[in-house]
């Protein structure tokens, strides 16, 4: 059972969405499009002669969609800077992306009684349309939901700015004006020689004190193929480590290259610099956090307890060795299910555990209360359940590390994790003490300290940290002779 559709004033959620959006910074996917009037698009073909390509993804009976539509920011785009004008840099397209519907719903002559209504799930995209989509639109409208597949769209309407480079990235509803200030950002190809570092598509993550691969991504942004080029990665000034890719790699390519094994002992941001012979300086340098948990298993005997939502078919997971293989995995499963698995574990090894949903809003809180938790003796490591399409956690398993080591760091858990602001912070303490919290940023900075309540045994906490900037922090809990620090995201 799929849950009805979701709407909202600025975009609509689309129903049984099973894949996270295309990341920004991603390479986009060549495409070619027919539009209403017969004649065809092929996206690289646009890119390659220079043009930055705005794609509207949305669907006739999508409401955001036809306000953001009449806002007339597209129109006016493509009529000021598209074909004919004196910019003539972009280019524009209106994409159909709801499969199954026809032409007379994009010009406005196929409207059944009721059909446009979200109470009447039945009929909601069989000829509704909510007006004439081609009146007054100087842009190419194409009908073709392989298209809006093909970029992993999860919402209407999504708008795509595309590059010369083939790097897309999504826009919020943009204004005509945020588009073309937007345009100057774009890079293409002028120097013969120019490799660039594109930013990574996810942190590099892993367990503090275990190896963690730093990784770059590169791409010739010269006119002719990009053949080698020296990469190194640095920790402040520090150089942790560097390698010399070879290859041979066309205008606009991407490859990704292992730069280097980094140890962290903590959550921290390292630099990758192109060092070798270059025509241009200003794309050699990108920045990435590489999260490193301090989440901690003190045995290898660790048991798992997972209890789903309303929908628990939507729910699966995978328990990843540290070699990358599958040492376990489950669901989907039942509504409200309770389901425990014990595991024996390899000491002093870092795992990844990694949940599923297959609509895209975890299982908790919206439609039940469901949760994971990983234990050792009755003692959470780790927990989860609010989450989008993925939840990612390491952890690392240290026999040695017995309760009566740091009881405080073995049952910490901050949740939920991303947060919009206000974080629940659960510990135990085996007697009572003063615990002091101090939140950092990656740079050592304090931008937050605050006192909490003297006890004993589990406490839970809720810390508002809606006034920090979005990112990553590190939240410390002190109680005398026990500490514990977690990374926490900000992503409001």
């Amino acid at each position: 059972m799929k849950k009805a559709l979701l709407t909202a004033s600025a975009a609509v959620l689309l129903s049984g969405a099973v894949s996270a959006q295309l990341p920004d910074n991603s390479v986009c996917p060549d495409f070619t499009g027919t539009d209403l009037n017969g004649n065809s698009h092929n996206l690289y073909s646009l890119l390659d002669s220079g043009y930055t390509v705005f794609i509207d993804v949305s669907a006739t009976w999508c409401g955001p969609c036809w306000n953001y539509h009449n806002t007339h920011a597209l129109k006016n785009l493509y009529t000021q800077y598209g074909p004919g004008t004196a910019e003539n840099k972009v280019r524009v397209f209106f994409i159909e992306g709801q499969s199954g519907n026809t032409t007379d719903q994009i010009t406005g002559t196929s409207n059944p009684s009721n059909a446009c209504s979200s109470s009447n799930p039945t009929t909601y995209y069989q000829g509704c349309t909510l007006g004439d989509w081609t009146a007054g639109t100087p842009y190419p409208i194409i009908d073709d939901a392989s298209i809006a597949d093909l970029l992993q769209i999860t919402y209407f309407p999504t708008i795509f700015k595309i590059c010369p480079n083939r790097i897309i990235t999504t826009m919020s509803q943009p204004s005509t004006s945020a588009m073309w200030n937007s345009v100057g950002s774009c890079q293409s190809a002028v120097y013969p020689v120019d490799g660039a570092l594109l930013p990574n598509l996810g942190q590099s993550a892993g367990c503090a004190g275990s190896e963690i691969t730093l990784t770059a991504r590169l791409q010739n942004m010269g006119t002719t193929p990009l053949t080698t080029a020296t990469i190194e990665a640095r920790q402040g000034s520090t150089v942790i480590g560097s390698t010399t890719w070879s290859g041979n790699l066309n205008t606009y390519d991407v490859v990704n290259v292992d730069v280097t094994n980094f140890t962290p002992s903590a959550s921290t941001q390292v630099t990758l610099a192109i060092t070798s012979t270059d025509g241009n300086m200003n794309n050699n340098n990108t920045t990435t956090v590489v999260q490193a948990s301090t989440l901690v298993a003190t045995s290898t005997q660790v048991t798992m307890e997972v209890k789903t939502d309303n929908y628990g078919s939507e729910t699966t997971w995978k328990l990843f060795n540290p070699n990358g293989s599958v040492f376990a995995q489950g669901g989907p499963y039942g509504n409200n299910q309770t389901t425990t698995y014990n595991w024996n574990l390899s000491d002093l090894s870092c795992y990844r555990l990694e949940f599923y949903d297959a609509y895209g809003d975890g299982f908790c809180c919206s439609y039940g209360n469901g949760y994971y938790k990983v234990m050792v003796n009755g003692a959470t490591v780790l927990q989860g359940g609010s989450f989008g399409s993925m939840d990612k956690k390491f952890f690392r398993t240290d026999n040695a590390a017995g309760i009566e080591d740091n009881q405080l760091d073995r049952s910490l858990s901050v949740y939920p994790n991303p947060s919009t602001g206000r974080v629940t912070v659960e510990y135990t303490l085996e007697q009572g003490a003063a615990v002091n919290v101090t939140v950092t940023d990656l740079v050592g900075k304090t931008v937050m300290q605050q006192s909490l309540r003297t006890a004993s045994g589990v406490q839970t906490e809720t810390i508002d940290l809606g006034n920090l900037s979005n990112g990553m922090y590190l939240l410390k809990l002190d109680a005398g002779d026990r500490q514990a620090t977690r990374t926490i995201t900000l992503n409001k």
